[in-house]
């Protein structure tokens, strides 16, 4: 599966291209950086529990390997969270989706949910705020601390209650059988490591 998330805010963020694998995830920045010629990358391997984030720039290849088991077990923030489901319809990128109301203290979501689509954006997300290095590509809001078991977000309206302050989020370009292999290939790069426990910051240990 690949798809692109376009997010767009007062403060605009670039778009994620997404390239979802049988056991990996592989997502591309695509940045002012990007029309320039650089690659930012961040491969996520389930079997290991691996975040690998990379740059390429001609000859130059650099990455950054985090070890992150424990994302699967502290990454989930404790906060009481209000789930509506309506019974609107609309149809997005070819698909019907259904409308879900995701309310907390702060923030405000409406939700559109593909029901015939199997991808858990919000276990993802959880993750990518979870990662100082990622935060700032997630957006703004809690919308994704849903615990949803079935269907894919096509499409998020986030509203912060006490500045007004909206975010919204769309999947566009979606292809159920079409994945980009190449962002996979780490060939070439040098790999720095953090260890396990330790937070998303400095590298420590090259190799």
């Amino acid at each position: 599966m690949s798809f692109t998330s376009s997010p767009e805010r007062p403060k605009k963020q670039p778009a994620l291209l997404w390239n979802i694998d049988v056991v990996k995830m592989a997502l591309e920045i695509q940045d002012e950086m990007k029309q320039k010629g650089v690659s930012k990358r961040v491969i996520f391997s389930p079997a290991d529990s691996t975040w690998t984030m990379g740059m390429e720039f001609g000859n130059v290849k650099q990455a950054t390997r985090i070890h992150a088991a424990s994302m699967y077990r502290d990454s989930s923030e404790e906060k009481k969270i209000n789930i509506k489901t309506t019974r609107a319809k609309c149809n997005l990128e070819g698909f019907q989706c259904h409308e879900v109301i995701v309310e907390s203290e702060d923030y405000k979501a409406t939700i559109w949910v593909a029901e015939s689509l199997d991808f858990n954006l919000c276990k993802i997300y959880k993750m990518l705020d979870h990662c100082g290095m990622m935060r700032d590509f997630v957006g703004t809001g809690d919308w994704f601390l849903w615990p949803n078991k079935k269907g894919m977000i096509l499409e998020v309206n986030s509203t912060k209650k006490s500045t007004g302050e909206s975010y919204v989020m769309s999947i566009t370009q979606l292809k159920e059988d079409i994945v980009d292999n190449s962002l996979f290939n780490l060939a070439g790069y040098k790999i720095s490591d953090i260890p396990e426990g330790q937070h998303c910051g400095p590298i420590v240990e090259g190799k």
